[in-house]
């Protein structure tokens, strides 16, 4: 099973490190109470896949290739007939929706390993100063996760497709 994330140098994608609220703004440090954000984080975009086998190293880089099939999520905007007709005269190819399930991520393990994996690389507030900085601390911390949580996942995939057929897609929720 694979996916893509990105992570960005602050992680203010972490709830944890969004923000805080209190309701004592008289004793708030000035530094706290005015952080800004920036509007367009600096972040990479990360792809990995896991099995019951084994978590390969994520994939963090640039592809300079020509054979890509862009595999839109279910938005109305990736479907209208003006983006398919740009689609169409850029040559790029895309699947189409009557052949794109709709996505339940509650059944796919992967959403569960992004978070524990968020959780592990934002730990403590930790925020990275550069993209290498970032993707050396997301290879490390990878590595740190307990391939025996990955296959109890996996492993339990069969059950929660087998559970959404026979009832519905809210009933593993």
């Amino acid at each position: 099973m694979d996916d893509e994330k990105y992570f960005s140098f602050s992680g203010d994608n972490m709830p944890s490190n969004a923000g805080f609220w209190s309701g004592d703004e008289e004793h708030l440090s000035p530094e706290v109470n005015f952080r800004s954000k920036q509007r367009f984080a600096h972040k990479i975009l990360v792809w990995l896949a896991i099995s019951s086998k084994g978590i390969p190293a994520p994939y963090i880089g640039t592809t300079k290739d020509d054979k890509y099939v862009f595999w839109p999520d279910l938005a109305s905007s990736h479907y209208v007939k003006k983006t398919i007709e740009w689609l169409n005269e850029q040559i790029v190819p895309f699947v189409p929706r009557a052949a794109n399930p709709p996505n339940v991520p509650k059944a796919k393990p992967i959403e569960d390993f992004w978070s524990i994996l968020t959780d592990k690389v934002y730990n403590g507030g930790w925020e990275a100063t550069n993209r290498k900085q970032l993707a050396n601390r997301i290879r490390i911390q990878q590595k740190q996760i307990d391939l025996k949580v990955v296959q109890t996942m996996i492993n339990d995939v069969r059950r929660k497709l087998r559970k959404i057929e026979d009832n519905e897609p809210f009933s593993i929720l």
